[in-house]
């Protein structure tokens, strides 16, 4: 298989909270609880029973080698991430700095961004998790058991993404009233940390994609 691009796996939502505190966001303070006892507060029964049918899980058909759509679904995550990195950069280009400066403005054009992000991601962990159930039992089984946790978290996962435009808000506002630097550094400030909150964001709505081609990566090693 190709080797699967480096994203600086585990260290990205680190990274996204670093920026996020660093913009105003609120600091939790105190350790969480444990990782069961937070995915215990998300999982309703519903849940748990789709969950315990994941487990269970047996593919009508499987048996077809993969490798090569899990080449191609690498080379489209690598290339993908390339081409957002290099849209999410020149964010702001197209906006003009004005005496009368409306943050509206600047939050659209960031939201377009984001859900060319959502949409990307989406669809790469969609094609990777359709690939697994073609190729074996295990990827079967592992891809029914990241779908379920994928549509139990969804709501709190959006929740919690929907917090940064709120964040940028609040930064937006406080550098255009710092009188310690003009009008265009204050914007030219803002904007830089938008792109990079946003870069993080587009590396923590990949890391499950990651996972998943590490999965078929050592799948693919370990077979006979």
């Amino acid at each position: 298989m190709t080797q699967i691009p480096s994203l600086s796996a585990g260290t990205s939502q680190q990274r996204l909270l670093q920026l996020l505190a660093q913009s105003g966001a609120p600091v939790t303070d105190g350790p969480l609880p444990c990782c069961g006892e937070r995915l215990g507060r998300l999982f309703g029964l519903s849940d748990t029973l789709v969950l315990d049918s994941a487990i269970a899980f047996r593919a009508r058909q499987t048996g077809m080698d993969q490798r090569a759509v899990f080449d191609r679904v690498i080379q489209e995550l690598a290339t993908s991430r390339q081409a957002l990195i290099r849209k999410i950069k020149t964010y702001s280009d197209d906006l003009e700095p004005t005496d009368c400066v409306e943050f509206e403005h600047y939050l659209n054009s960031w939201l377009t961004l984001q859900r060319k992000v959502i949409a990307v991601s989406r669809q790469l962990r969609d094609k990777t998790r359709k690939a697994m159930k073609d190729h074996s039992q295990t990827l079967a089984r592992l891809a029914e058991l990241d779908a379920t946790f994928d549509h139990a978290m969804a709501g709190y996962t959006g929740q919690c993404f929907s917090h940064i435009p709120k964040v940028l808000e609040q930064r937006f506002q406080s550098l255009a009233h710092d009188t310690s630097c003009t009008p265009y550094n204050g914007l030219h400030r803002y904007c830089e940390e938008a792109q990079n909150l946003l870069l993080a964001e587009l590396d923590v709505r990949l890391e499950p994609v990651l996972g998943l081609l590490e999965a078929c990566q050592n799948e693919v090693t370990n077979s006979p």
